[in-house]
């Protein structure tokens, strides 16, 4: 009974019909061991050789799936790894893609301001050529004495329309009640 050791039902299986016997998957462990004995082409020697090579060859099959299945593993999780890094990259592509996009807007938007600031400038270069045109066309003194008294009358106008302030600083005034500039005599 030796021979049995380590032997599972297909080890058994595969032995039986070796011999010669007849069996199917209804048969359980024990039953597969007495077909085995009682056969006509039973010898314990080559019995036990068999086994031995039938053992040898399942337990190799099992560690060529072993392997099968580890070098699947690996090779998915290499496809994986590789998946991610594109991913990766093509999210990095992406958002090198939109900053370019969003530099340019900026540089749109500062070209554009720039260009308004230009045309402003151009606009008061303009107003100023134009009021220095306007002073260079008064020739007479009289026409350059009328402008500044309309410019006095103006300045009058607002000034009056104004507010004065109460604190109003008064130079001479001030001088008069310092005590570092009075005399003893005053």
């Amino acid at each position: 009974m030796s021979i049995f050791a380590g032997a599972r039902k297909c080890d058994l299986k595969i032995l039986a019909e070796e011999l010669g016997e007849t069996v199917n998957d209804s048969h359980k462990l024990k039953d597969l061991k007495k077909i085995i004995l009682a056969s006509k082409e039973y010898d314990e020697e080559s019995a036990k050789e068999w086994m031995n090579t039938i053992i040898n060859e399942r337990k190799e099959r099992e560690k060529n799936e072993r392997r099968n299945e580890e070098i699947q593993m690996a090779e998915r999780k290499r496809k994986e790894e590789q998946e991610v890094a594109e991913r990766r990259c093509q999210d990095e592509i992406q958002i090198a893609e939109q900053k370019r996009q969003e530099d340019i807007e900026l540089r749109k938007l500062e070209y554009e301001e720039r260009k308004r600031k230009d045309e402003l400038e151009f606009e008061l270069q303009k107003i100023r050529l134009g009021a220095e045109d306007d002073w260079s066309k008064l020739n007479s003194p009289d026409d350059l004495i009328e402008k500044l008294d309309d410019y006095d009358t103006l300045r009058s106008t607002l000034r009056s329309k104004r507010p004065r302030k109460e604190w109003h600083y008064d130079k001479q005034d001030s001088l008069k009640y310092d005590s570092a500039f009075t005399t003893n005599g005053n």
